[in-house]
């Protein structure tokens, strides 16, 4: 692959010398979306866009719809200056081609090129994927500033060794949680930062939250009713903060580009939660399930993600990783 490669690269030297160019043409650009240097319109900027450019500057005898996608050094011509800024910044590490590069957009300079139709942007679908479009993606999923997470009312127990612990009892619930109008317990939710790191090979996000007053019932011999703080390890008046990850499968293809081959299903990480109960004596005992509890109230936001990855699999695997 890199002996191909290294010669297609040198071909194309070998041919830019010539100093041959396409004409940019008198019709004015079209309000076409599209992506520069994506020259044949695969959705993505590799060597096969150089190619095709020298194609048509020596071979073929064939316009280019969008002579602006071609155009990645923005000087309003199609010419080999374009070929050697798609190689350069691919194999010698230049600066990306003007905008819209990363993603589709409409050409900010005037010049006599146009875009007649750009199919990759047309579809709507994506052909690659690099980090900040991946925190887009999991960026849709609804855990911003202001959203409570209800526990519903007398719904859930946790058994510890000699007693029970009644979590959001009925008696002691708020008579509506949230948007669901029925009694229950907020979790509330402070902000969520999206992940994105290919190199590790996961998505998620890093969410931070508060809990306040979550009234518990310990049934031992006598009932014991108490109040739950939940915070950071830092100190009382810091959120708690985890992460929510959802691993990915990345391997090499043919092509010799990473692609996503499989996703796995959301786990939590890296939790900085701590308990203080108010009450009395026997709430201080509470310490002894504090981590049970932790991991009752991460769990429904597991679920959430595992949802939309569901909608989401089909999209994302066999997406190549933008490099």
């Amino acid at each position: 692959m890199k002996n191909r490669n290294l010669r297609a690269w040198l071909t194309l030297v070998v041919m830019c010398c010539a100093g041959i160019f396409l004409p940019a043409g008198e019709a004015e650009a079209q309000e076409v979306s599209f992506r520069r240097g994506d020259a044949n319109e695969d959705g993505k900027m590799d060597l096969s866009d150089a190619v095709f450019v020298v194609e048509r500057l020596f071979v073929v005898q064939e316009p280019i719809p969008c002579s602006d996608s071609a155009d990645a050094t923005d000087d309003g011509l199609v010419d080999v200056t374009d070929v050697i800024k798609i190689t350069a910044y691919l194999f010698l590490g230049f600066e990306p081609p003007p905008p819209p590069f990363s993603e589709c957009g409409l050409d900010p300079t005037e010049d006599g090129l146009g875009c007649d139709t750009f199919s990759a942007c047309e579809s709507g679908e994506l052909a690659c994927i690099d980090e900040a479009v991946a925190e887009e993606l999991v960026g849709g999923i609804d855990f911003k500033e202001g959203l409570s997470i209800c526990l519903p009312a007398g719904g859930t127990e946790i058994p510890v060794e000699g007693f029970d612990i009644e979590i959001c009892p009925v008696d002691g619930a708020p008579e509506e949680c949230g948007d669901t109008g029925e009694p229950g317990c907020p979790i509330e939710i402070l902000g969520a930062t999206p992940i994105a790191d290919f190199d590790e090979g996961r998505i998620g996000f890093r969410i931070e939250g508060r809990v306040e007053d979550l009234p518990i019932v310990l049934n031992a011999i006598i009932p014991t009713t108490c109040t739950l703080t939940m915070h950071s390890a830092e100190g009382e008046d810091v959120p708690f903060n985890f992460e929510i990850v959802v691993p990915l499968e990345i391997e090499e293809n043919k092509e010799g580009r990473r692609e996503i081959v499989g996703i796995g299903e959301a786990v939590v990480e890296n939790p900085d939660i701590e308990v203080t109960a108010g009450g009395g004596f026997l709430c201080g005992l509470f310490a002894v399930a504090g981590g049970s509890l932790s991991d009752l109230l991460l769990q429904p936001f597991a679920e959430t993600v595992n949802q939309l990855l569901d909608d989401m699999r089909d999209d994302l695997i066999g997406l190549e990783i933008c490099e």
